[in-house]
């Protein structure tokens, strides 16, 4: 009775000091949230990793009968080769487009200055904020000082190095993966009841049903998406660096809601520069694609798994994208999932 009094005690007490800070100086408090997760980067990388890794070994270990060590070693090889593979093929796609827009913008200004040149004089407003932005943009790239590059370097190696150690603790929790679940299950009974442990349990299988459904669904619906957006881009409309823009539209349809929106731009945009007609079938062709993924394929393929509201998802999205950036883009519908069940089991 006196321990579970204690135990009631501290956690009033912490919450209030939480609720306190919280309320006193948010900026802080997420300020501390930044720090934490980039202190744990590497093993936030290496369970992120074991995740997505983890079916493949399991793959191999019940269906094929490797040995674990094996499994998991060809696993992360398979992994990191389809990775080298796509940079591949990426590329070469990447350069192949710098290319063509560093040869088709020049034209292209040219056209709108001699179509806009007599107009321009009527808009010396337009024409001045133009001149500011392109003037601060110089700006910045003419004060990039040693220190900066040294501070671009530092965090470039520090980023390379969390992800080597992200690998290596895959690897390890991978391998260990069931005496890590055994001595997990340990700890809560010696600190809990057997109620209590059978709730947080379940509460961690629950964040990883969604989390599997939500993440490797999302993926598996964007790579269709991509495959769909090259197929049409090659062979419809016949389009410059196709396998590039199709690229751009599976990399963007992974972010929810606002992912669509924003890979649309640059397809259209590109296309616009030397075809005006060939973007506007762009155009018609991502409206229809986007809604055969959103009302065949993706609900096929993620279901209801979430099951959160438009404004849920934009919510989300907006907070995890303001607090961690992409990371917290794309990983946020996830947790607002997580926490409507945490309410909803709670009321």
């Amino acid at each position: 009775m006196v321990r579970d009094n204690l135990r009631v005690y501290l956690f009033l007490i912490f919450s209030s000091i939480f609720i306190f800070k919280l309320l006193d100086s948010p900026s802080d408090i997420i300020l501390y949230i930044k720090n934490f997760t980039s202190l744990f980067s590497p093993f936030f990388i290496g369970i992120f990793l074991s995740l997505i890794i983890n079916p493949i070994v399991i793959f191999f270990e019940k269906k094929l009968k490797f040995k674990k060590i094996i499994s998991i070693l060809l696993s992360v090889f398979i992994v990191f080769f389809m990775i080298c593979l796509v940079i591949k093929l990426i590329f070469p796609a990447f350069l192949k487009t710098l290319n063509a827009l560093y040869i088709e913008i020049p034209n292209f200004i040219n056209l709108i200055s001699l179509n806009f040149d007599k107009y321009i004089n009527f808009l010396p407003i337009v024409e001045e904020n133009i001149k500011e932005i392109i003037y601060k943009y110089i700006n910045i790239v003419s004060n990039l000082s040693s220190n900066n590059l040294i501070t671009y370097f530092l965090n470039f190696t520090s980023t390379l190095f969390n992800l080597f150690m992200g690998v290596i603790l895959c690897i390890y929790m991978l391998y260990e993966k069931d005496n890590i679940k055994i001595n997990l299950k340990k700890v809560l009974l010696s600190l809990f009841e057997n109620e209590t442990v059978d709730n947080i349990i379940e509460f961690f299988n629950v964040c990883h049903d969604i989390f599997y459904h939500y993440i490797i669904g999302k993926f598996i619906d964007s790579i269709i998406i991509g495959i769909l957006a090259f197929l049409g881009f090659k062979f419809l409309i016949r389009i410059d660096n196709s396998l590039f823009l199709s690229f751009i539209i599976f990399i963007t349809n992974i972010i929810p809601y606002f992912g669509p929106f924003v890979g649309a731009i640059l397809p259209i945009l590109m296309t616009f520069i030397y075809s005006p007609i060939k973007a506007l079938w762009v155009l018609i062709f991502i409206i229809l694609l986007q809604q055969l993924d959103g009302n065949l394929i993706g609900p096929k393929i993620l279901g209801e798994q979430v099951g959160l509201s438009p404004l849920s998802i934009i919510s989300s999205v907006l907070i995890g994208g303001s607090l961690f950036g992409v990371i917290g883009i794309f990983l946020s519908i996830p947790f607002a999932g997580i926490l409507k069940y945490l309410i909803k089991k709670y009321l």
